[in-house]
């Protein structure tokens, strides 16, 4: 069995995301778990935020809420557009999305990073810096989003200052995936499994959001990515815990690098809770440099676009 980074509430850098990041190699991988920490709802949160706005508009009961409560938030999200569509009305995901700010808490750190990142949020506080030097002068590129399915090109993975949306953004409802049947839909296309393929067949990752709440959203994109084991640590999850869970730690750090050669790299809650993640971020902000991938890369990346 290997044996997993001790559990510490500042757990060090990997040495192998700090060189990621000098060869244009790093993508960070964000889920609600960030978010959250401004003030966004989770998954489940969104979800049970729209079904209580259909009660509150008298198209659904207490008895009703208590029964959907069990099940998962997809199916809960599903059902509200159901009776959204039966009766003629809408709901307002874009009002529960849309608080917090981008130099916020764990975002204002975690943008100082600049690398391309990748999201299964809808928010667009991901707003990543990165300083080009040209002819003495330093400029920030801008952000660009991606948000469209048909446009998730893997030289997207070379720009620093990227944001692709794998699920969408509240700027443009369309393509935002909330249903089972969307996200069924939305895994089986051509375009995103490409994408993750090459994403992590070529890229050094950090999944940060994805606690033991969300382990189920992160496997079902590693498994449709079609992750291969690989020699090289090239895939890290950051994860929280209390220190009373070190034995479920310790399984769960075998179970991801056998099952998708993903290091766990867990931190301890016990007294920040998930706070605790700003403290990290912070930290390792200021021992990445981002430097933007090799000429002949890009080059490389640019035929797929040519194509």
């Amino acid at each position: 069995m290997s044996k997993p980074p001790e559990l510490r509430e500042l757990p060090d850098l990997p040495p192998e995301l700090r060189q990621a990041a000098l060869d244009g190699h790093l993508v960070l991988f964000v889920g609600s778990g960030v978010s959250m920490l401004v003030g966004l709802p989770s998954w489940d949160g969104l979800a049970w935020k729209v079904l209580e706005d259909l009660r509150q508009k008298g198209h659904l009961n207490y008895s009703e809420m208590e029964q959907l409560k069990g099940l998962d938030p997809k199916k809960q999200l599903s059902i509200a557009e159901q009776i959204a569509e039966e009766n003629s009305i809408s709901f307002d995901l874009k009002g529960h999305l849309t608080l917090g700010s981008a130099d916020k808490g764990v975002y204002r750190y975690l943008n100082r990073i600049g690398c391309p990142c990748v999201t299964t949020n809808y928010d667009e506080l991901l707003e990543p810096l990165f300083f080009r030097t040209r002819d003495g002068s330093v400029t920030a590129s801008p952000v660009i989003r991606v948000t469209q399915k048909k446009d998730f090109l893997a030289s997207h993975l070379n720009t620093p200052g990227s944001v692709v949306h794998l699920h969408g953004s509240i700027s443009k409802p369309d393509t935002m995936v909330v249903t089972t049947k969307q996200y069924l839909e939305h895994y089986d296309d051509d375009d995103v499994q490409h994408f993750l393929g090459e994403l992590f067949e070529k890229k050094t990752i950090l999944f940060l959001g994805y606690g033991l709440d969300e382990a189920e959203i992160l496997e079902h994109i590693l498994r449709r990515g079609r992750v291969r084991d690989t020699k090289d640590k090239r895939r890290f999850v950051l994860m929280a815990f209390f220190l009373s869970q070190s034995p479920i730690y310790k399984m769960l750090y075998e179970y991801y690098l056998k099952s998708f050669g993903v290091h766990l790299v867990g931190f301890v809650r016990d007294h920040k809770n998930y706070e605790q993640l700003v403290d990290i971020i912070k930290a390792w902000s200021e021992q990445i440099e981002v430097r933007p991938p090799a000429l002949v890369e890009d080059l490389e990346f640019m035929d797929e676009v040519l194509g």
